[in-house]
């Protein structure tokens, strides 16, 4: 007979953005936002969904759509991974690569399917494969609370610990949106699993500007159990900004990356295997969005 891992007593469904906020005012932390319901199934497995009793399904607001504006990609909060990968396809596989490749990566094809972006992004784990592409395109978040303006701000600032991402009580994340990549650039995403169910050992996004064969732009983020937050490989970047885009410099500026985390031992592996696992992949990644990043 099947175990029961969780029982809400209640199931609502706003229309509007201003109901949903009255509910997560009214109801506080007893109220839990779904829509894919993907995380949500890995808490109650866990036995993490506390004193949670309404689930507020947010799939019939508006925030399933994806545009440009200014320069801009706006990618709404019940966007599916699914949907996501199609348009980076579509639009520019190169350029957005990171994306396309972080997505790839989730199994299986259903998770890929009921998934959402913001889902993703307000679990604030950085075992999750697309916010360190995210952070790698320099995306920024936007979110709504009861009675308040709007709030934009980096999505690495977004992310403060396991679980705790910068929300205040009755926030909702509403859009997370990056400058769309221009020519001569190019993404890659990697990471290291010890299997197909575990959450990774590393990951590893990069976005790399390309032009007159040199380095103009390098976002390196790093994910995975190297610390408690996804975080931006700064001494790696700088290592590379200006220098020819040639394997020998990837190289060099590769063995930076441990300067700037600290990566953790536990049951899947020690810390010096994990920094070992960080020079390897962060090879591979910029060597291959390299060679998106050419003409």
């Amino acid at each position: 007979m099947p175990v029961l891992l969780f029982r809400p007593k209640d199931y609502l469904f706003p229309s509007t953005v201003d109901e949903l906020l009255e509910i997560l005012d009214r109801h506080g932390d007893t109220a839990q936002i779904i829509a894919g319901g993907t995380t949500i199934h890995e808490l109650a497995y866990r036995k993490g969904m506390g004193d949670v009793r309404t689930l507020v399904d947010v799939t019939r607001l508006p925030w399933g759509r994806i545009s440009q504006h200014d320069g801009d990609l706006r990618v709404g909060a019940t966007v599916t991974f699914t949907e996501l990968a199609a348009y980076a396809r579509n639009t520019a596989p190169r350029r957005l690569a990171v994306i396309t490749d972080a997505i790839a990566g989730i199994r299986p094809m259903q998770i890929r399917n009921m998934g959402t972006v913001g889902g993703s992004i307000c679990s604030s784990l950085p075992f999750f494969d697309l916010p360190a592409a995210f952070v790698a395109l320099g995306a920024s978040v936007t979110t709504r609370g009861v009675g308040t303006a709007a709030r934009t701000r980096p999505i690495e600032d977004f992310f403060w610990d396991f679980f705790l991402p910068d929300l205040k009580f009755g926030e909702v994340l509403t859009e997370v949106e990056f400058p769309v990549p221009g020519p001569g650039t190019g993404g890659s995403f990697q990471k290291f699993e010890s299997n197909s169910v575990d959450w990774a050992l590393i990951s590893i996004g990069v976005q790399v500007e390309v032009r007159g064969d040199r380095f103009t732009g390098v976002r390196i983020a790093l994910g995975g159990g190297i610390g408690r937050k996804v975080t931006r490989a700064v001494t790696a970047e700088q290592a590379l900004l200006g220098r020819p885009a040639t394997t020998d410099e990837i190289e060099r500026a590769a063995r930076h990356v441990t300067e700037d985390v600290r990566a953790f031992s536990d049951f899947r592996g020690s810390a010096d295997f994990r920094n070992h696992l960080l020079k390897v992949y962060l090879t591979r990644c910029l060597t291959q969005a390299t060679r998106r990043a050419a003409p």
